[in-house]
């Protein structure tokens, strides 16, 4: 069977969010090119669509159903300049977003380079978003963005970007992970160097600040696996991992 037909028959499956369903068909699917098979099976599994819980925080990928919180964090422009000071405006129709939504979901890595979670709490109140975006199969890097609302447990943030790292670095297997932080953000960059991030450059009057119409510097960091596992990490995996 040729690659687009497969491709079809899968992207229709998770449309219909059959996600264990397009694991197994193309775990038994016919296909000349081993080596895209085995890269399509890896990315149908379907643990990239399940929640992910660990102690006080549960990751869930964004789609339809989040139309409404959307609309309400993209309202918060405090929320909105500390997580993505260049989001681009939601569509004017629910009816868009929620399709824009679950295409994203339902989307492999391949076709979006990139996840998107809602950060909750054990009781699935949402708090924020957490996304890697830039991914790249050939490399195993991608970019983290993260943002929380002002009033969650504490220590959500973190415990998000823990889980995370145990996605992207044991599940996955990618190799590094970037985080590029405005300059002025320095509670933000002293915070994700606390989790085992190291600056690795300066970018400078690298983007244009919305709110004060000037170019401003960035800071480039990096963490490896190693850093993501080190025994600052661990110890704060127990403390807010353990269920």
């Amino acid at each position: 069977m040729d690659l687009a037909a497969v491709l079809e028959k899968s992207r229709n499956l998770r449309r219909e969010r059959n996600f264990n369903l397009a694991f197994d068909y193309i775990r038994n699917v016919s296909m000349d090119g081993q080596s895209e098979l085995k890269e399509l099976i890896w990315q149908h599994n379907p643990i990239f669509w399940k929640d992910i819980s660990a102690g006080i925080c549960t990751l869930t990928r964004r789609r339809g159903e989040d139309a409404p919180l959307m609309r309400e964090l993209w309202r918060n422009s405090d929320f909105i300049y500390r997580f993505h000071r260049h989001a681009p405006k939601l569509p004017a129709s629910d009816v868009d977003l929620r399709r824009i939504l679950n295409q994203e979901m339902c989307s492999l890595v391949s076709e979006t380079r990139a996840i998107h979670w809602i950060v909750r709490d054990r009781q699935g109140t949402p708090w924020g978003l957490l996304s890697l975006c830039e991914l790249s199969i050939v490399h195993k890097r991608g970019e983290v963005l993260l943002g929380v609302v002002p009033g969650g447990p504490p220590g959500i943030a973190a415990a998000a970007m823990l889980i995370m790292f145990q996605f992207y670095f044991q599940v996955m297997k990618f190799n590094k992970l970037v985080s590029l932080i405005h300059l002025d953000n320095t509670r933000s960059i002293k915070g994700t160097m606390h989790l085992g991030f190291v600056k690795e450059g300066l970018l400078r009057s690298h983007v244009h600040d919305p709110r004060t119409s000037q170019f401003i510097d960035m800071v480039q960091l990096g963490l490896l696996k190693e850093d993501a596992f080190r025994s600052g990490n661990q110890r704060l995996m127990q403390r807010l991992l353990r269920n």
